[in-house]
Protein backbone atom coordinates (compact mmCIF):
# COMPACT_ATOMS: atom_id res chain seq x y z
CA UNK A 1 0.00 0.00 0.00
CA UNK A 2 1.03 3.18 -0.78
CA UNK A 3 0.58 6.34 1.11
CA UNK A 4 0.94 10.04 0.31
CA UNK A 5 2.09 12.42 2.74
CA UNK A 6 0.29 15.39 2.55
CA UNK A 7 2.65 18.72 2.86
CA UNK A 8 0.56 20.75 5.03
CA UNK A 9 3.63 23.90 3.37
CA UNK A 10 2.10 23.53 0.40
CA UNK A 11 -0.97 24.78 1.04
CA UNK A 12 -2.93 27.24 3.09
CA UNK A 13 -6.39 28.41 3.68
CA UNK A 14 -8.44 31.33 2.76
CA UNK A 15 -11.65 32.82 3.27
CA UNK A 16 -14.17 33.15 0.36
CA UNK A 17 -17.20 35.04 2.00
CA UNK A 18 -16.99 33.54 5.52
CA UNK A 19 -16.05 30.19 3.98
CA UNK A 20 -12.69 28.52 4.48
CA UNK A 21 -11.43 27.10 1.34
CA UNK A 22 -8.21 24.98 1.57
CA UNK A 23 -5.73 25.95 -1.84
CA UNK A 24 -2.07 25.35 -2.70
CA UNK A 25 0.53 27.89 -1.70
CA UNK A 26 1.64 30.23 -4.10
CA UNK A 27 -1.95 30.79 -5.25
CA UNK A 28 -3.60 33.65 -7.14
CA UNK A 29 -7.20 35.15 -6.14
CA UNK A 30 -8.44 33.55 -9.09
CA UNK A 31 -7.58 30.41 -7.98
CA UNK A 32 -9.40 30.90 -4.82
CA UNK A 33 -12.36 31.82 -6.89
CA UNK A 34 -12.93 29.35 -8.78
CA UNK A 35 -12.10 26.87 -5.72
CA UNK A 36 -15.00 28.32 -4.08
CA UNK A 37 -17.26 29.02 -6.89
CA UNK A 38 -17.36 28.22 -10.86
CA UNK A 39 -20.56 30.20 -10.78
CA UNK A 40 -19.54 32.93 -8.98
CA UNK A 41 -16.06 33.11 -10.81
CA UNK A 42 -18.09 33.08 -13.93
CA UNK A 43 -19.83 36.35 -12.48
CA UNK A 44 -16.86 37.75 -11.75
CA UNK A 45 -15.20 37.62 -14.96
CA UNK A 46 -18.54 39.09 -16.81
CA UNK A 47 -18.27 41.84 -14.53
CA UNK A 48 -21.18 41.40 -12.82
CA UNK A 49 -19.14 41.08 -9.24
CA UNK A 50 -15.86 41.71 -7.72
CA UNK A 51 -13.97 40.71 -5.48
CA UNK A 52 -12.73 42.98 -2.25
CA UNK A 53 -10.98 42.50 0.76
CA UNK A 54 -13.04 42.96 4.47
CA UNK A 55 -13.01 46.71 4.27
CA UNK A 56 -14.57 46.75 0.99
CA UNK A 57 -11.07 47.42 -0.79
CA UNK A 58 -11.41 45.65 -4.98
CA UNK A 59 -8.78 43.10 -5.24
CA UNK A 60 -7.16 42.04 -8.39
CA UNK A 61 -7.72 38.97 -9.69
CA UNK A 62 -4.04 37.88 -10.69
CA UNK A 63 -2.99 38.71 -6.75
CA UNK A 64 -1.25 36.78 -4.91
CA UNK A 65 -2.47 35.04 -1.39
CA UNK A 66 -0.14 34.34 0.80
CA UNK A 67 -3.00 32.42 3.40
CA UNK A 68 -4.93 33.55 6.08
CA UNK A 69 -7.03 36.37 3.90
CA UNK A 70 -10.56 37.11 3.36
CA UNK A 71 -11.90 37.47 -0.04
CA UNK A 72 -15.60 39.30 -0.33
CA UNK A 73 -17.64 38.55 -3.44
CA UNK A 74 -20.20 41.59 -3.95
CA UNK A 75 -22.26 42.33 -6.70
CA UNK A 76 -21.57 45.60 -9.13
CA UNK A 77 -24.01 48.32 -8.65
CA UNK A 78 -25.01 49.77 -12.26
CA UNK A 79 -23.10 52.95 -11.01
CA UNK A 80 -19.59 51.05 -11.17
CA UNK A 81 -17.98 51.29 -14.41
CA UNK A 82 -16.36 48.27 -14.39
CA UNK A 83 -12.67 48.24 -16.54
Amino acid sequence: MVRFCRDEASHMQIKVNEQTIEIFAGAKVRDALRKYSRAEWTLVRKNKKKVTDPHGHEVGLDGELNGGEALVIKACTPAEPRS
